[in-house]
């Protein structure tokens, strides 16, 4: 593969917008023209140049209320008439995926100069529908668009038995995960919630000096843990303040091409950042499958791979973005890549998604954007940025740098590969309608908006090995025991009925 083919990065741009704008012109299709300009204008290209872009690709919305073929009507926007246009599919880790296809088709000459971008405007779509003015976005496009760059939407992520007991929400899937990451530790309730507010008030130091950031405060870990009317309790162990958020207007692009084009073009080299490592995989795709709860062998295997394709380790990493949509990703992840509990290196260049914002899919867009101003200003510097889908399902790890890397081995990466090493590790069999006894793995309790407990939700085994989920007995009492001591190990009965199932306790 010709040097001349390497794919770089010329390009990053983000917009924030805090104020709700009119639905006319505040569209997710107009954050992500406003984001491609702002990237194009960072790598110093004319709109002549950046009209010359032969491929676009888009992250999946959230947001996408009456936008009809949303990559489209974006070429539409910045007069890309000969861009091939496609969507990425749903999941945490598209950003990075969109960039792995980029730098593949460059480097393999089916690209000369892509754009990435991605946007959601829910804090405006919100406005709107309290003021019942939103009657959708009313964008369409004829622009021919390739099949998505992975079909999987939103609701795959999930089997029947976990929708029906909640696990296919975010909110209620990722504290059970952090129980049992507590179990793990061995720590108590109280170590292990202050150790989540220390944890996370890092993060929201971050955010308070980044301009770009949603919230710019920067928070102690006591009022990241207290429950307050500010910071309800959502699932334990969770405050509102430790989940990502989503109710925001934000958008972030990439301009990728290849050495050649980039000096035929006239970027500054100054401008240009490398991908010198890049894997995915999966975990076992259901949340009852897994091995267990509180590691991921994905998460091990992506990060060594990625790492060993750069050629450096952990210790070389200068500057890291983790994935942060709940503290239990980002505590996972760190543990799975070697990184120590007490490294005094930061753990995000954003602020993360409960600080500097979660704007759907595309949140990694705007950690690789940020990491390229980082690595730009700190030239030879080396950074590290992950990626999750859904709950802790998929990921993915993106090494970065000023400098050349020695060959093309991201941009040629066999993801299989990885995929095939997690598939090895051992599967659970689930039980969608368990009888008998069970003891509970994990667990969380659900807060209603008044901050009121309102659900029990375990995941457990039954003695014959299989995996349930089930709902426990809706008890004032027995809600205000499971959060008081460790509920995981607990046994007692679980039965179903009409495919609900319910764990009662001994």
């Amino acid at each position: 593969m010709a040097s001349e083919n390497i794919p770089v990065i010329i390009g990053a741009g983000q917009v924030t917008k805090k104020e709700a704008s009119s639905v006319i012109g505040g569209s997710p299709v107009d954050l992500m023209a406003e984001a491609a300009t702002i990237a194009a204008q960072d790598g110093g290209l004319t709109r002549q140049c950046l009209q010359k872009a032969d491929l676009l690709i888009t992250t999946s919305l959230f947001s996408d209320d009456g936008i009809i073929n949303p990559p489209g009507c974006v070429a539409d926007r910045l007069d890309l008439s000969d861009a091939r246009c496609m969507v990425s599919g749903f999941g945490g880790i598209m950003p990075h995926a969109m960039l792995h296809h980029a730098m593949k088709a460059i480097a393999e000459n089916k690209a000369s100069l892509v754009i990435l971008t991605g946007a959601e405007a829910q804090h405006t779509m919100q406005q709107a529908k309290n003021a019942k003015t939103f009657t959708g976005w009313k964008a369409a496009s004829e622009h021919p668009s390739l099949p998505p760059l992975t079909p999987r939407g939103a609701f795959d992520g999930a089997c029947e038995t976990e929708h029906i007991h909640g696990l296919s929400l975010p909110a209620t899937a990722y504290p059970m995960f952090e129980n049992a990451l507590r179990r793990l530790y061995g720590r108590t309730i109280t170590e292990h919630t202050l150790k989540l507010g220390e944890l996370m008030s890092r993060f929201s130091h971050v955010a308070a000096n980044n301009p770009r950031a949603w919230f710019r405060e920067s928070l102690t870990p006591e009022k990241i843990i207290t429950a307050s009317d500010a910071n309800r309790n959502t699932a334990f162990p969770y405050t509102k303040r430790m989940n990502a958020m989503l109710g925001v207007d934000q958008a972030a692009a990439l301009i990728v091409t290849s050495e050649a084009q980039a000096r035929m073009m006239g970027v500054d080299p100054s401008k240009w950042v490398y991908v010198h490592g890049y894997a995915e995989a999966s975990d076992h795709w259901h949340i009852l499958e897994r091995e267990g709860y509180g590691f991921s062998p994905a998460i091990e295997i992506v990060g060594r791979t990625a790492l060993a394709q750069a050629g450096v380790t952990i210790a070389d990493i200068d500057f890291f973005d983790l994935y942060s949509c709940f503290p239990v990703a980002v505590q996972v992840t760190r543990d799975m890549l070697g990184i120590a509990e007490n490294d005094n290196r930061p753990l995000t260049v954003t602020g993360g998604l409960p600080y500097f914002g979660g704007p759907g899919n595309n949140y990694v867009m705007h950690s690789m954007a940020q990491m390229v101003e980082v690595l730009r200003q700190h030239s030879g510097k080396t950074g590290l940025v992950t990626g999750n889908s859904f709950y802790m399902t998929k990921h993915s790890s993106a090494v970065c740098s000023t400098a050349p890397p020695k060959d093309n081995a991201a941009a040629s990466a066999d993801v299989s590969v990885c995929q095939k090493a997690v598939d090895l590790r051992p599967k659970q069999k689930i039980d969608p309608r368990p009888a008998g006894r069970g003891m509970v793995e994990t667990y969380t309790v659900i807060y209603d908006r008044n901050n009121l407990p309102g659900k029990g939700v375990v995941i457990g085994k039954e003695e014959n090995g299989r995996r349930f989920a089930a709902y426990t007995p809706s008890d004032p009492s027995l809600f205000s025991a499971m959060v008081a001591e460790d509920f995981c190990g607990t046994t007692g009965t679980v039965v179903s009925q009409d495919n609900v199932n319910t764990f009662t306790p001994d």
